[in-house]
Formats: structure tokens, C-alpha cells, sequence
């Protein structure tokens, strides 16, 4: 196991990609209790101003979480073509020998 760490034999970015997406979630969520906080508190100032800050935490929110997804999904996708490509040159140098 040690080995593999050492030499890059295995690539551990999508397993990384992976727990980084559930951080990203925690924080997303997070920003979006945040948010909803923050519009209750502005309607003791105004209610129509803290009903928009309200919805525009949750827009932004689940703007945000396409995004996200769609960003982990890009980088998932280059480690998958790394593993493809490790797949086809050892193919190659099997048939070779």
C-alpha cells in the first residue's frame, strides 16, 4: 500500500474528489443556513427585504450545488480517463509480450 502511495501506481483523486464534494456540500449548506438566518433577521428592518435575501439564499444555494456537483463530476471524469488510459497501455504492453 505504501508502495502504491509512493510510485502513483493507483491515483487516490478520485477518492479525494469524492470526500471534497461532501465537504463543499457541508459548506453549501451551511452558507444556506446562513443565508435564511441572515433574511430573518432583516425583516425586523424590512420584510420584503428579508423574505428576497430568504429566497435568494435558497436560489443561490441550489445554483450553487449544480455547480459544485458539475465541477467534481469534471474532475472525476479526468481521473477516470487517467485510469482508462493506465488500462490500455498495460493492455498493450500485455499483448506486446
Amino acid at each position: 500500500m505504501v508502495n502504491q502511495f509512493l510510485t502513483f501506481d493507483k491515483l487516490i483523486g478520485s477518492k479525494l474528489v469524492t470526500i471534497l464534494y461532501y465537504v463543499g456540500l457541508i459548506g453549501l449548506g451551511l452558507g444556506v443556513i446562513a443565508g435564511i438566518f441572515s433574511g430573518f433577521a432583516g425583516m425586523g428592518y424590512s420584510f420584503f427585504a428579508g423574505l428576497g435575501t430568504i429566497i435568494a439564499a435558497l436560489i443561490g444555494g441550489a445554483i450553487g450545488l449544480v455547480f459544485w456537483r458539475f465541477m467534481c463530476e469534471l474532475y472525476m471524469i479526468l481521473f477516470r480517463m487517467a485510469d482508462d488510459l493506465r488500462d490500455i497501455k498495460n493492455a498493450k504492453a500485455g499483448a506486446a509480450s
